[in-house]
């Protein structure tokens, strides 16, 4: 083998099995291409773009090769860019490009591919993930109001916010009319979001959260403060979901979104310290969630009213949150 296609190689190793045409031809001539084309050597992945046989195929070679394809004003966007980031509920989704200049969507056997044409990819909308250019979380999120559920819309931002791939302020920035979002599908619903969330009802910390909060909203019950911070037995405690005018405090709970053993115990400590304090605790878990909701939302019903009538002109305090 020769040392130009040595080069070549290695080229496409580094891209997860993928070169351009234009690549090859740096070290190869047209016919030596056409040859490696012709014995299956390689494969026409897309147009001008080869596939070396024997390569894995993976949801991220087929992003590598739509790069090279697209050449040059482009992002992955949409469910593609929130694959990439590591969104939850995204994981290798659709195949998902917008362009700045006109393109038709390639023939291919390994899935459809959606372009959205767009005016402008600005810097502060681009990011690099795992080496492929993106769009930001922040303007991902807005990409994702057009196409998600309310949600998978809310699951995100909040996984955004807990993650710090974006804040609140830049959400709210982004979203300014000036800015060119108000012309997009969905944004009303993120604009609803991002107000709550400058109202200080912050997100939740994980999906197992996300997941309870959809059930809450579709109860009809009254509606907590999300991660509110309260003072119990001499020190600051931060709740999952605090109903304030009932004295109960309600609690994802699961051990896989403990850092450590050490944390699980702490917040077994958390939990007895609160019910010292005369907080009813409930602690819901995944299993439970999925396997008997509407246990769950009967029996928080009954705890609802139950306290309602116990702290009922009584005075009390002990519930408020630190302002």
């Amino acid at each position: 083998m020769r040392d130009g296609e040595l080069e070549c190689l290695g080229l496409a190793a580094r891209q997860l099995g993928v070169v351009s045409r234009d690549q090859a031809l740096r070290w190869l001539s047209p016919q030596q291409v056409a040859r490696r084309v012709a014995s299956r050597a390689w494969e026409s992945f897309l147009p001008r773009v080869y596939r070396i046989e024997g390569t894995p195929r993976t949801w991220l070679q087929k992003l590598k090769a739509l790069s090279l394809w697209a050449g040059r004003g482009y992002a992955f966007s949409h469910e593609t860019a929130a694959g990439l980031h590591c969104f939850d509920r995204f994981v290798e989704g659709p195949l998902v490009v917008s362009v700045t200049r006109h393109l038709s969507p390639p023939q291919w056997a390994w899935g459809e591919v959606e372009l959205h044409r767009v005016s402008s990819l600005g810097s502060a909308d681009l990011e690099t993930v795992q080496g492929l250019r993106t769009t930001s979380a922040t303007r991902t999120l807005i990409d994702l109001a057009a196409v998600a559920t309310d949600d998978d819309l809310r699951a995100a931002v909040d996984q955004a916010l807990q993650r710090k791939w974006t804040s609140v302020e830049r959400l709210a920035l982004a979203l300014e009319p000036r800015r060119g979002a108000c012309g997009k599908r969905g944004v009303t619903s993120l604009r609803g979001l991002v107000r709550r969330y400058q109202g200080g009802d912050g997100p939740s910390e994980s999906e197992l959260e996300a997941r309870i909060f959809e059930l809450l909203l579709a109860s009809g019950l009254p509606m907590p403060v999300r991660q509110r911070v309260i003072r119990v037995a001499g020190g600051v405690r931060r709740i999952d979901f605090l109903f304030e005018d009932f004295g109960v405090v309600l609690e994802a709970d699961g051990y896989a979104y403990h850092s450590s053993a050490i944390a699980f115990e702490k917040d077994r400590q958390r939990y007895n310290s609160l019910t010292a304090r005369d907080f009813k605790v409930l602690q819901w878990t995944w299993e439970a969630i999925h396997e008997r909701a509407d246990q769950l939302m009967r029996e928080l019903a009954v705890v609802l009213a139950s306290r309602f009538i116990e702290n009922r002109g009584d005075g009390d305090t002990r519930f408020s949150a630190v302002t």
